[in-house]
């Protein structure tokens, strides 16, 4: 049973925020307005306030607070589910593509984390996606074949091979070699925003946006809660889930459980260790944090509280206690040799997915000086990093081809 926890979110419970800055107190005027607070609305006003446009950021709660915060971190290449399903979804080429751009992200957020000393901790891992039953087993087999013929290295894992590097039975499994990695998502939000104040970006935190709106005179007028308003050119609108009341794009929404526990020694039954993913139900992700905890998580359910909020964590439930033990209970179950197993920290947040996995980034047809960048799931960081140089390139004028995979009214998602 889960006992003597924390419920706070451990990123930002474990030590205190990195720096603080000041609410909207009077109206002003930018090129650029970023509407947000967490990970993609950080990276977003760097990118631009790195490219030279006057640029100012706008969040409700503090930075890093909110999906940013009760994240895990980690990042993979198949990121919730695995490669041969998106495949199946959008399409071999442009599925190898958003591949692509996953493994550029990755790299852009290792540089930005070690040029920074932030306390960010990024380091590649290895990943694992493996099956305990027969069907779920053929589509791993399937996914080795795929990331073999995508120059992705990988090694199959068989129920007998894997026996001797973890603890826990699989009918088969898919170990990929460099594919993840994991940070501290707080510290990496408050990187970028410390980056991006440094390049001139004003940044103001505490200062809901209510209203988001075209002017006559060709700009966007954003109406914040403190009373007063910003007047800018273009507007991204990098709020978290609220992203989607404005361009659409989440096929659900489900409450997600998290379990960290106390400091490991070490980590017996684990090859890496690495990133863990099921396969089958339940889903469920394993990582290690920089400060070598474990962190288990998965989506449980569909229940929301809309109410009752602290900072992107959503009430302890009897329920809520009853996954928090399935989990701490699954994870002593799969790592019986690992010693001092004590969960501390235990938390619940809101989570959404698209219908194929990916982010909503760009434009809607309608409009020209409103992006979106709706960055959810677990790979939300290298989805945060993708929508940051994308949406500069658009605002630019310069074409990618690679925003269309993103795009709100791709054609692939959009349901007729």
């Amino acid at each position: 049973m889960v006992k003597k926890t924390t419920q706070a979110v451990f990123w930002t419970a474990a030590g205190q925020a990195p720096a603080q800055y000041p609410w909207l107190s009077q109206d002003t005027e930018c090129e650029v307005a970023v509407v947000g607070g967490g990970l993609t609305a950080c990276l977003c006003a760097l990118r631009f306030a790195q490219a030279g446009y006057d640029t100012v950021m706008v969040g409700a709660e503090p930075v890093g607070y909110g999906g940013t915060a009760a994240s895990s971190g980690m990042m993979c290449l198949d990121a919730e589910g695995c490669l041969s399903e998106l495949v199946e979804k959008i399409g071999a080429d442009r599925a190898m593509a958003a591949v692509r751009l996953f493994r550029e992200a990755m790299d852009h957020l290792e540089a930005l984390c070690r040029e920074n000393a932030a306390g960010c901790a990024f380091r590649r891992m290895d990943t694992l996606r493996y099956a305990q039953q027969r069907k779920g087993a053929e589509v791993i087999r399937r996914e080795f074949s795929l990331r073999l013929h995508n120059a992705i290295d990988a090694e199959l894992l068989s129920a007998h091979n894997a026996a001797e590097q973890f603890t826990f039975p699989m009918e088969a499994g898919v170990y990929s070699r460099g594919a993840g990695a994991q940070t501290d998502p707080y510290r990496l939000a408050h990187a970028a925003a410390a980056l991006a104040a440094q390049a001139g970006a004003r940044l103001y935190e505490n200062t809901g946006v209510s209203v988001v709106d075209h002017c006559e005179e060709g700009k966007v007028r954003l109406e914040c809660g403190t009373g007063h308003i910003i007047n800018a050119r273009y507007a991204v609108i990098a709020a978290g889930l609220d992203t989607d009341k404005q361009c659409g794009g989440l096929e659900r929404t489900a409450t997600a459980y998290t379990v960290v526990t106390e400091p490991v020694e070490e980590f017996s039954g684990w090859r890496g260790p690495c990133i863990i993913h099921t396969q089958e139900e339940p889903h469920l992700f394993l990582t290690v944090t920089p400060d070598n905890r474990i962190l288990i998580g998965g989506t449980g359910s569909a229940l929301v509280d809309e109410h009752g909020k602290l900072a992107g964590v959503l009430d302890l439930s009897a329920a809520g206690q009853k996954r928090y033990e399935q989990l701490e209970k699954r994870l002593r179950a799969m790592f019986p040799a690992i010693r001092g197993i004590t969960a501390e920290y235990v938390y619940a947040s809101r989570v959404g997915r698209t219908g194929d996995g990916l982010p909503v980034i760009g434009r809607l047809p309608q409009e020209d000086r409103i992006a979106y960048a709706l960055c959810c799931g677990e790979n939300g960081p290298l989805y945060a990093e993708i929508a940051s140089r994308l949406l500069v390139e658009q605002y630019q004028g310069r074409g990618n081809q690679d925003l269309g995979l993103f795009s709100p009214r791709r054609e692939w998602r959009v349901k007729h």
